[in-house]
């Protein structure tokens, strides 16, 4: 490339001296015929030899204008070539890209980052003319005098030190870009090889990482696990080509356009395309005057069909709150044939009040078709409570014992140092067979710990229908005594929800959540279906039965019912009739209850004193006992209940399930519930048939001929109908719900008395404390706190400035521009 340079550069000297000798030759023709026309006479007088002189004049400045250009042209053409001998890269390139890349490979190398900085246009047009690219530390930081009386959010660390290296690139005729001029110096320290990786102009989040890193962030990998990821894979963070910083704003940034239109109409807008694709999923929103979004509920067709088989009983918790509008996350959490938790809707609200839990009950049983549930687990909440009583009048509401366990300690201080109270206690919860012996141990217990007169404890029995066990024994409620599995569904919402998600992420990633779930059922039907459950005792007839109806995890309960029936029990009166019976432990018939089991042998039917079966739908190990004892070789089938069946979600569709419920409920709302059981029918069968070819070409023309079929027994009357929309409760524009984060309310579970009280293990008592004592509550001392180094916030200035109860407009605008600004800051603080 220099020889070829160097000879345009002596063909450009040599033509630059023929136009000089040409330019001479010109001005020497010129003189003489001067002269000449000089030594003539002047016939024309002094105006025509004024015009001759004009005339030479204006020839002589066309020449000038004209090789003056031409030596310009040259200039620029030969400039840069010999400006090309002295580069450190290449001097001409294509585009823009090409130069800007290549210059930032040249600064990356010797530890300086690139800005882009001044350019100009041709005239009359858009087409860059030159541009210039500097170094990141050029110019001087503007000064902020203007502003020195409002108060800063944060202060940037000044970078720029009037650096003066730079190049400029020139375009010519052809679009290429040429180095014009180019200055090497830098007055400020480089940085080191070791650094070189953090360099602003150099970090670039190619498009192969960009997709690694939004898989793993959607998968629920948190972005700085899938940042060390992608440095493990090359070799250290210096080889990933982005910071930690730029994965999060990449992260950030997809999250963003996700909400471009608000995050309200944004999941509104997921739930009208869910809803194009799913026919059954259903929706519905409750906004105030302002048209600011207060509640939702949303649930697809899938969880509708799960609850049509297994919504008997409901546990639904509120104990978890999102961090960004403060929202209350209240799942419906129900169990499948698998002991499996299945979900049958998911409702956010905006505050605990009974309009906005009478609102939700109501949403929830109109888009179920009108079908209560038998029971409903929540903790002790009044607002919640009266929400049922009205909305769910036909439910059995139970209140979780795992709250009032937790209670107790604090609310009665003898119960931590009595044994028998506590013993009573627990009996009272969940060991009374019966509502004699709850009230025979309840007056025991306030005897033996002299707690007539206690004011939380009377409450609690005023509710005692709704937390023991002694009044809910006819009652379906599968033995479950507390909303621990909402709670573990609180915890997968903890691992999906940030203190920065939107109501659109929560979503996204709680059909995340509800596809897993699914997918374990899918694994458990599939394993029930390809494998044969081999009982502990092979010869048993009784486990054999249960082995070929109920499913895997049914079937261990009910053998470990079995086995304490035939080791643990035994029978200790028989009636003449053989229609009583008194079972009792083996071992320990003087310490415990007997059990009395009722037997007709005519009708075969079986009653235990425990309500084993009423309320969980198995039967105990007392009546098994029973059987045993009469050597029955199998018990009668109407003690199979069909939802802990294998094969339980294809039975409930089946043709006899629909038969007999239309013989049940066609007399009341017989239009509604017929096409809603229909539906979904058919929704379960084109699931089961999606994306086999030969089963989709089987459903479609046994559609045809149905269609054919019915439009004769309808007499070929056409009938018109009006297709009701499920749930759309909010189809305007509907503005985002407020900011709301008060102090001490957290996205995790919401903690006992006795945790609060807990110091952590790790943490190091305050100077001034002593560790026998627990520190005042009321009058914090002064070894406690350092008053010297009080934040501005929390001085006597700042703090009048701002309402004590409600917050004013002012103090709001300057919160809601904090957290705008809460994902700019993490850009640039670096």
């Amino acid at each position: 490339m220099d020889c070829s340079v160097k000879r345009e550069v002596e063909e450009g000297v040599h033509e630059s001296e023929r136009m000089h000798e040409s330019e001479g030759l010109v001005h020497e023709s010129e003189s003489e015929h001067v002269h000449e026309s000089e030594s003539e006479p002047n016939l024309a007088g002094n105006s025509s030899g004024f015009n001759i002189s004009l005339r030479y004049s204006c020839a002589i400045v066309a020449l000038y204008l004209r090789y003056s250009c031409a030596i310009v042209a040259l200039y620029l053409r030969y400039t840069c070539p010999l400006l090309a001998l002295y580069l450190p890269f290449q001097a001409v390139y294509k585009d823009e890209t090409e130069a800007y890349e290549c210059f930032c490979t040249y600064a990356h190398d010797n530890g300086f980052s690139v800005r882009k900085d001044h350019h100009s246009f041709w005239p009359n047009s858009r087409k860059i003319k030159s541009k210039d690219f500097v170094c990141s530390k050029a110019g001087f930081k503007k000064s902020d005098d203007h502003n020195s009386g409002k108060r800063k959010r944060f202060i940037r660390p000044v970078v720029r030190t009037g650096c003066p290296a730079m190049v400029r690139f020139v375009t010519d005729e052809d679009g290429y870009w040429h180095v014009k001029r180019f200055i090497e110096s830098h007055n400020h320290e480089l940085a080191s090889p070791a650094d070189r990786h953090l360099l602003r102009s150099c970090r670039n989040v190619i498009e192969e990482k960009a997709s690694v890193l939004k898989s793993m962030t959607n998968a629920g990998i948190r972005t700085v696990d899938a940042y060390a990821y992608l440095a493990e894979e090359v070799g250290g963070c210096e080889n990933v080509g982005f910071s930690k910083r730029d994965a999060y704003n990449l992260i950030q940034k997809e999250k963003r356009a996700r909400i471009e239109i608000g995050d309200t109409n944004s999941l509104i807008q997921l739930f009208k395309d869910r809803q194009v694709e799913d026919h059954m999923f259903a929706w519905d929103v409750q906004y105030d005057d302002q048209d600011r979004l207060l509640n939702f509920f949303w649930v697809d067709g899938r969880s509708r069909i799960d609850y049509e088989c297994f919504g008997d009983v409901l546990i639904f918790d509120t104990s978890y709150r999102l961090n960004k509008y403060n929202f209350v996350c209240a799942p419906f959490v129900g169990v499948n044939n698998h002991w499996q938790n299945i979900l049958f809707g998911v409702a956010f609200l905006s505050e605990e009040t009974i309009e906005s839990f009478t609102w939700l009950f109501k949403v929830f049983v109109r888009i179920m078709g009108n079908k209560y549930p038998t029971t409903i687990f929540t903790d002790q909440d009044q607002a919640m409570a009266r929400a049922i009583e009205a909305a769910l009048p036909h439910t059995r509401h139970r209140l979780c014992q795992w709250h009032i366990f937790k209670k107790v300690p604090s609310k009665v201080s003898i119960y931590n140092s009595n044994n028998k109270v506590r013993g009573l206690f627990h009996k009272c919860m969940r060991w009374c067979d019966s509502e004699e012996v709850f009230e025979e141990a309840w007056n025991e217990m306030i005897k033996e710990g002299n707690l007539h007169n206690h004011e939380w404890l009377q409450d609690l029995y005023k509710i005692r229908r709704k937390w023991s066990t002694a009044f809910n024994k006819d009652s379906f409620c599968m033995g479950i005594l507390s909303t621990q599995r909402s709670e573990c569904t609180n915890n997968v919402c903890h691992g999906i929800s940030k203190p920065t998600s939107s109501l659109t992420d929560c979503f996204l990633g709680l059909e995340k959540v509800l596809m897993n779930w699914r997918r374990n059922e899918q694994d458990e039907d599939y394993k029930c279906s390809q494998s044969e459950i081999v009982p502990v005792i092979k010869n048993s007839s009784i486990l054999k039965q249960a082995a070929r109806y109920y499913s895997r995890r049914i079937y261990s309960i009910f053998e470990e019912e079995f086995i304490k029936a035939v080791g643990e029990m035994s029978i200790d009166f028989v009636s003449t009739d053989s229609s009583k019976y008194i079972v009792n432990y083996i071992e320990k018939k003087n310490q415990n209850h007997p059990w009395v089991v009722h037997f007709d042998a005519t009708e075969g039917n079986i009653q235990c004193s425990c309500k084993k079966y009423e309320t969980m739908g198995l039967l105990c190990s007392h009546c098994l006992r029973v059987f045993k004892q009469l050597d029955m070789a199998k018990f009668p089938e109407k003690y199979l209940l069909l939802r802990w069946s294998a094969r339980a979600r294809q039975v409930f569709y089946s043709g006899y399930f629909l038969n007999s419920q239309r013989s049940n409920n066609f007399q009341s709302g017989r239009g509604f519930i017929f096409r809603n059981q229909v539906s979904r029918f058919a929704y379960q069968m084109s699931t089961e048939a999606q994306g086999n070819e030969e089963a989709e070409e089987f459903i479609l023309s046994s559609l045809q001929d149905m269609y054919k079929k019915l439009y004769l027994i309808l007499g070929g009357k056409k009938r018109n109908q009006k297709d009701v929309a499920s749930s759309q409760g909010g189809t305007a524009d509907l503005k985002d719900p407020l900011k709301r984060r008060p102090k001490g309310i957290s996205n995790a579970r919401l903690k006992s008395h006795w945790e609060k009280k807990k110091r952590p293990k790790n943490k190091k008592p305050l100077v001034g404390d002593n560790p026998l004592e627990e520190p005042s509550s009321t009058q914090p001392s002064s070894t406690q706190m350092n008053f010297s180094s009080m934040p501005e916030c929390f001085s006597e200035e700042y703090i009048t400035g701002i309402p004590s109860c409600q917050p004013g407009a002012e103090y709001t605008k300057l919160m809601m521009d904090f957290l705008s600004s809460e994902l700019e800051f993490n850009e640039f603080a670096m």
